[in-house]
């Protein structure tokens, strides 16, 4: 079982990974990290509960090319989240990992072999004092970037940019994913939007 805050289909390399995917914000961290702009994710179990079927399902249901995996922290919900890169892995899809262990750190068989099976793995703890919105995949300098053997083993990271997604629903609710600018802070509180992380 996965408890999860929410899913969607992306289409953003620069902040999830190569071609269309299914982003899973997974409900719960045990890290913490200081600034996180996802610590509504923190608590545990107070997403949504999905079976490994349920996941693969969504998967199943649009062309994708992949899973990227964010959160709150995948890494603790690792031994479904195992089941699901396995599973996609065998119809040829790709996983992404974001996590903010390092692999020294990881001290569940489970966790060592999702971060192993995921094809890009982003690792560290974001790090307020090295923040750098210009850096792909990261929002710190410390965070690292692997590549595994696989359709992306000569993956080339493009720093330089940044990217932040904003969506305004029929109600008027702006929400956010990605980096912002200080322009674009300044000028969401001049117009008086408050967009919530999603």
């Amino acid at each position: 079982m996965i408890n999860y805050a929410n899913h969607s289909f992306e289409e953003n390399e620069h902040l999830y990974g190569p071609g269309k995917r299914l982003l899973l914000f997974t409900q719960g961290c045990s890290i913490r990290c200081k600034g996180c702009v996802n610590s509504h994710l923190w608590n545990f179990g107070e997403g949504t509960d999905a079976t490994t079927t349920e996941i693969v399902r969504l998967c199943e249901a649009e062309d994708i090319e992949g899973i990227t995996l964010h959160g709150g922290e995948p890494l603790d919900q690792a031994e479904g989240l195992l089941e699901i890169a396995k599973l996609l892995k065998t119809k040829s899809k790709t996983v992404i990992l974001f996590t903010g262990y390092t692999y020294k750190e990881l001290s569940l068989k489970n966790q060592r072999a999702l971060w192993r099976i995921s094809d890009i793995v982003v690792s560290g703890r974001y790090d307020e004092s090295k923040r750098n919105i210009y850096l792909q995949f990261r929002g710190s300098t410390n965070q690292k970037i692997y590549c595994h053997e696989g359709k992306y083993k000569d993956y080339k990271i493009n720093d330089g940019e940044t990217v932040a997604i904003l969506r305004l629903d029929q109600k008027g609710n702006m929400t956010r994913r990605g980096f912002e600018t200080d322009e674009l802070t300044a000028l969401l509180r001049e117009l008086k939007i408050t967009a919530i992380d999603s």
